[in-house]
């Protein structure tokens, strides 16, 4: 039973955005799309969903429509052919510069933008990264890699900024590197999964020439070992990145900083299992309760005892080296070429 007490002062109208609260609760319509977000999110992202309940409710709700966004964009692109897949993501991109759509999880995050200050660059910028997953992928570089992880990954980062009330640019460079981190953790797990689907994103300069899907999706001894020492450098580089974000989250408030430093564990987690070879060829790396259990709890005593992570004493300088490779883009901090 319910702790809340009932009682006339707790029946109030309270106007969030576009959408009515009654005693708390939303109007029939937001309601049955805030819990088809919490659905989606909670289906498929397991590390990301676990993190996302240490939001307060409001946060978490507009955390899930975010998700809701990326995941609709993300999925067609992965289930469609490729000219039907690029005519939705432009019906989405021009829905985002009308200000309205007829798709819920598109609706959703116009409505997202305007309450929480969203700059629509990013979404845009998300469709076009995506829209390179719609053919076949081989990345040719680094530098390439780099630029795709933002606007996939960093993105969503930098709206997520806007989604927890984070509002100093100073943390934008930060939420970039954790972008960049997340994702090239992602592509390190999926090296098989996505060869399946015709994509390569490991660099081809660090595999000694153009390696093919088909080539990889053989899992010969002799592809195994370059996907290997490739996937290595990618796990190493993504370190780099999350170090650097763990100098940002200092930015974030204190209940969101502990939902996000969470996530960011148990992606570093994810890199740790493909190291230490427990993960058979083809599989994916998951972290078990247990585990994330323990990284949660790890979390939340670095942010209790380590200095670091206080936003006290003077701003982290972000090492705009990381940065070289996008300069111009929303958020960058790079170094001059």
């Amino acid at each position: 039973m319910s702790s809340r007490p009932i009682i006339p002062t707790l029946w109030r109208l309270e106007m969030k955005g576009a959408h009515l609260r009654i005693n708390g609760v939303l109007d029939a319509p937001d309601r049955r799309s805030r819990h088809a977000a919490r659905r989606v999110l909670a289906r498929k992202s397991k590390s990301f969903s676990w993190a996302a309940r240490l939001f307060d409710r409001d946060t978490a709700d507009d955390v899930a429509a975010l998700y809701h966004f990326c995941r609709l964009v993300d999925d067609i692109a992965d289930q469609h052919e490729v000219s039907v897949a690029r005519h939705r993501l432009t019906r989405i991109r021009e829905d985002l510069g009308r200000g309205e759509s007829p798709q819920p999880e598109v609706s959703a995050l116009i409505d997202l933008a305007r309450r929480r200050h969203i700059d629509l660059r990013l979404p845009d910028m998300l469709i076009d990264a995506v829209r390179t997953d719609t053919g076949e992928v081989r990345l040719a570089s680094e530098d390439e890699l780099l630029r795709y992880a933002y606007g996939v990954a960093s993105t969503v980062g930098l709206m997520m900024c806007a989604v927890m009330g984070v509002r100093e640019r100073s943390a934008h460079p930060f939420a970039i590197d954790l972008g960049i981190a997340m994702q090239l953790t992602n592509i390190a797990r999926d090296v098989v999964e996505d060869a399946w689907r015709e994509r390569r994103y490991l660099p081809a300069d660090w595999l000694g020439g153009d390696l093919s899907p088909a080539r990889i999706r053989t899992g010969a001894p002799i592809i195994r070992r370059l996907v290997r020492d490739a996937r290595e450098r990618l796990l190493g580089t993504a370190e780099a990145y999350y170090r650097s974000a763990d100098r940002g989250m200092r930015f974030i408030p204190w209940r969101a900083r502990l939902a996000v430093m969470t996530a960011a564990r148990l992606y570093e987690a994810i890199g740790d299992r493909l190291r230490s070879g427990e993960v058979a060829w083809g599989q994916r790396a998951v972290v078990d309760r247990n585990a994330k259990l323990r990284l949660t709890l790890q979390a939340w005593r670095g942010l209790l005892i380590n200095p670091k992570f206080w936003n006290v004493g003077r701003r982290p300088l972000h090492a705009a080296r990381l940065h070289r490779a996008l300069a111009g883009r929303p958020g960058v901090n790079a170094e001059p070429s």
